[in-house]
């Protein structure tokens, strides 16, 4: 086991050191919208999505080297997020809260459903508690599979200048793809939105920039404010129409002091890699005190629980 990963110190879920600073809470980006959140010696997996296939860029680590996790929060059970979540748990022991739909794609992989939580996410939502945080989740709506959304993964295939891929990878991709659930319920009722709470500090994790599900607009018009969100905004090539009308709505309702994009970085074949500075500038002209920082893979960035302010980069 090498000592660094992309270059960066290993991080704690691969048996890397945590922090140790219990008003630090250290981010780490895995590709498409998984991420790693340590704090005061707990380990938080928001998604899981290792093994991404061929021709996508690796996130420098393999599924079966994650050795630790306390708990895993799944947005949707798509296979670019849920795909390696078996993997994970089983190795780690780390519960799961997932949507109903994901949790039976879970045990139908084997996943004891002693590590599963099925969360449904309707009403004020549900609400578990453990030592030093609290997760609620509340029911949210991915992206419609609508003509317009069709039309960017259309172009996104056709802007891609790789040959066809070979009976090899072609068969590693039907791999990876049978991981995850392509039910149709997944637009309406196997997606959540997670909100993390640190004592006073909040994260929310949104994995599809998707319409706001009723739950998030109601509990989120009583409870005003977060200070770290992550939105989705996923590689297609017109980011203005995307940023105007899925991820944007998000940034104004959850109204975060910190935004940090995700689901921009290169998934063959469905997805290209797009630029994060449309949405900084949309964000900064809305929201002219909300800060956005895209790190690249692996990098820890560190963000004070008190102040939220951010130190990228190795400390």
């Amino acid at each position: 086991m090498t000592s660094a990963v992309l270059g960066f110190q290993r991080p704690a879920s691969l048996g890397g050191p945590t922090s140790g600073d219990a008003d630090t809470l250290t981010v780490r980006w895995y590709g498409t919208t998984n991420f790693e959140l340590e704090f005061r010696d707990k380990v938080l997996l928001l998604d899981n999505f290792y093994d991404r296939g061929p021709r996508t860029p690796s996130a420098g680590f393999r599924a079966d080297e994650v050795t630790r996790a306390d708990l895993i929060l799944i947005g949707h059970p798509h296979y670019d997020h849920i795909s390696d979540t078996a993997t994970v748990s089983a190795k780690t022991g780390a519960k799961v809260l997932v949507s109903p739909i994901g949790a039976d794609l879970l045990v139908e992989q084997g996943l004891s459903a002693d590590h599963i939580e099925s969360v449904p996410g309707l009403g004020q939502g549900d609400v578990f508690e453990f030592e030093d945080f609290t997760v609620r989740v509340l029911h949210g709506v991915h992206m419609q599979p609508d003509p317009q959304s069709r039309k960017f993964q259309d172009t996104s295939a056709a802007w891609s200048d790789q040959p066809p891929l070979s009976s090899e990878e072609d068969e590693e991709l039907k791999a990876v793809h049978a991981r995850g659930s392509w039910a149709p319920e997944v637009f309406t009722h196997g997606t959540l939105c997670h909100i993390v709470e640190i004592g006073e500090f909040r994260v929310v994790f949104r994995d599809s920039a998707g319409p706001l599900g009723d739950e998030e607009v109601v509990w989120f018009a009583e409870h005003p404010g977060c200070d770290l969100a992550f939105v989705s905004m996923a590689g297609r090539p017109f980011p203005r129409w995307q940023i105007e009308h899925l991820t944007m709505p998000l940034v104004d309702h959850y109204q975060p002091r910190l935004v940090m994009p995700c689901h921009h970085d290169e998934l063959y074949p469905y997805f290209v890699d797009m630029p994060t500075e449309p949405l900084r500038r949309a964000i900064r002209a809305r929201h002219p005190g909300t800060e956005t920082y895209a790190p690249t893979y692996v990098e820890p960035v560190r963000i004070d629980l008190k102040t939220a302010k951010v130190q990228p980069g190795e400390p």
